[in-house]
């Protein structure tokens, strides 16, 4: 669905799909039952099936694709170890891979919608299948062994270096002036640009970070739940389980039984 159409929705829904919902002009505000999401231009959510959401507004455009999780499924099989329903993490995002694909399909889409052409459902058929392994590679969830930057290094080598350099040291208490440093440019210019490519705050782009490096921790290793979380620089383990459980819905040991079996 691609629609400029402002409309509000007073019910919560929990619909059986992973949905991409993508912001291509102005803003939108979603409520969840872990917390609210704000997305501006460029940046997109990506739901779970089953997740309790409720959009709150829509500014301008609005870009949304379901995927049934049995081809989401399916596909991650073919191409991971992970044989178990991914959940992606709860949190707005932003990327440069699915910033062109998403205009790429949307510019298509309003051309055959002119045209009326029949060849639509098949491109679309095709390009479902890329979304989804761009989503696979790019986005953060519980299949996470890392954060794929490799994109950034074209597009802002500046920024690319320094989250190198974060995720090199990620253990580290890090300050937004440490961060800013790197460039050598105010912490208020380093926030301002890590927001506009990344889509969100350095601080909670390297907490997101620093989950991803533990679920490897949990899956790996027989650590305890608090020498893991002490590990990857949280500042307590209720700092650490709460993340998790906001951005998953789930606790880290929950995780751990799951994939680890």
């Amino acid at each position: 669905m691609s629609t400029n159409q402002k409309k509000c929705e007073s019910k919560w829904r929990n619909d059986y799909s992973y949905k991409l919902i993508y912001s291509i002009k102005g803003s939108m505000y979603y409520q969840t039952e872990r917390s609210d999401i704000f997305l501006s231009k460029n940046e997109f959510i990506l739901f779970n099936p089953n997740d309790m959401h409720k959009q709150i507004s829509v500014d301008d455009h609005k870009f949304l694709i379901e995927l049934d999780p049995r081809f989401f499924n399916q596909l991650t099989a073919d191409i991971s170890f992970i044989k178990d329903d991914i959940s992606f993490a709860l949190t707005a995002q932003k990327h440069p891979l699915i910033q062109q694909w998403v205009h790429f399909i949307n510019d298509y889409v309003q051309i055959e919608e002119v045209n009326e052409s029949h060849s639509l459902e098949l491109f679309l058929d095709h390009s479902f299948t890329q979304l989804a392994l761009i989503i696979l590679k790019v986005m953060v969830g519980t299949h996470s062994s890392d954060i794929n930057i490799q994109p950034f290094k074209e597009i802002h080598p500046a920024l690319y270096k320094t989250m190198n350099v974060i995720k090199e040291d990620f253990q580290h208490a890090w300050s937004l002036d440490e961060m800013a440093g790197v460039l050598d440019i105010s912490k208020f210019q380093f926030a301002h640009l890590f927001k506009e490519y990344i889509g969100i705050s350095p601080f909670s782009w390297l907490q997101l970070y620093r989950i991803i490096r533990s679920q490897e921790m949990l899956i790996n290793t027989k650590k305890t739940i608090a020498d893991i979380s002490y590990s990857c620089g949280f500042s307590t383990i209720s700092v650490y389980n709460q993340l998790f459980k906001r951005l998953y819905g789930i606790t880290p040991s929950f995780f751990r039984g799951k994939y680890t079996k």
